[in-house]
């Protein structure tokens, strides 16, 4: 059956990273890219530290690319590829296998909620450009395996007898404008970031995130401005209200209300 598959695969690969990468491809919006992917699983803590358990990793920047090719080689078949607007994204093959995955990757609301949060702060860089994300483990654990690590300089020298200790590190993974420009002297020569478009808004107002949404996103002139000069006007409103839908601000009906009187 395909739950025994999946069962398999978690025996390969590792329970927590087939959890939660197979968790983060079903719930994005349109799926998700192998580099997406790996950049995801690389902000996520409880992933990042099982691996580091699994694998003996001596950094926990990233994840292996490696465990995400063999994730695609065990489903291959039942996990496709799909071009959108040149983009190869990983998606279901079908609508049965999405159901089962949700029912088993899924199920928890509190990790779900997580999830989602975390795909938010993904489009919307928040740990681009060399920022840091505190990564918490055992201490003892780390030197058994002469990890080396990075002291976060705030972290106070009376906690570092402590059994879990915390450090930053910088994740590596790409900022994500509204567009991508070739050329700052020519404005109106860009490439829209569609992944940013199409799944930005979808995670923070499932992630409950509302003052991103409002400031991140909705309030931004950045967003506003790229939504209407690719032709897309009603779906800025229709996320507007969805926004207010969320928020309840009143600054967003009247900017709804504002921009459809224009």
């Amino acid at each position: 059956s395909i739950e025994q598959l999946f069962y398999s695969v978690e025996n390969k690969l590792g329970q927590r990273f087939v959890f939660r990468a197979l968790g983060y491809i079903t719930m994005a919006k349109a799926g998700l890219t192998e580099v997406e992917l790996e950049d995801i699983l690389s902000l996520d803590n409880i992933v990042l530290g099982d691996v580091i358990v699994a694998t003996y990793l001596k950094n926990p920047l990233r994840i292996s690319y490696d465990l995400v090719a063999r994730l695609k080689e065990e489903l291959e078949g039942y996990l496709v590829e799909r071009q959108v607007r040149n983009v190869t994204l990983m998606v279901w093959a079908n609508r049965h296998l999405h159901l089962i995955a949700q029912k088993l990757y899924l199920s928890n609301e509190e990790d779900v909620h997580q999830m989602h949060s975390l795909l938010a702060e993904y489009f919307l860089g928040a740990w681009s450009g060399g920022r840091k994300k505190i990564f918490t483990y055992d201490n003892n654990h780390f030197t058994s395996l002469n990890i080396s690590h990075h002291k976060n300089p705030h972290h106070q020298q009376s906690h570092e007898k402590a059994s879990s200790d915390k450090y930053s590190y910088d994740r590596q993974t790409p900022e994500q404008p509204w567009v991508f420009q070739c050329n700052l002297l020519e404005p109106d020569i860009f490439f829209v970031n569609h992944r940013k478009m199409t799944e930005l808004v979808y995670h923070l107002t499932r992630s409950g995130r509302t003052d991103d949404l409002m400031f991140g996103v909705i309030m931004n002139f950045s967003w506003l401005y790229t939504m209407i000069k690719i032709g897309q006007f009603e779906k800025a409103l229709t996320d507007i209200d969805l926004a207010y839908s969320y928020t309840q601000e009143k600054e967003l009906k009247f900017l709804a209300t504002t921009l459809r009187s224009i």
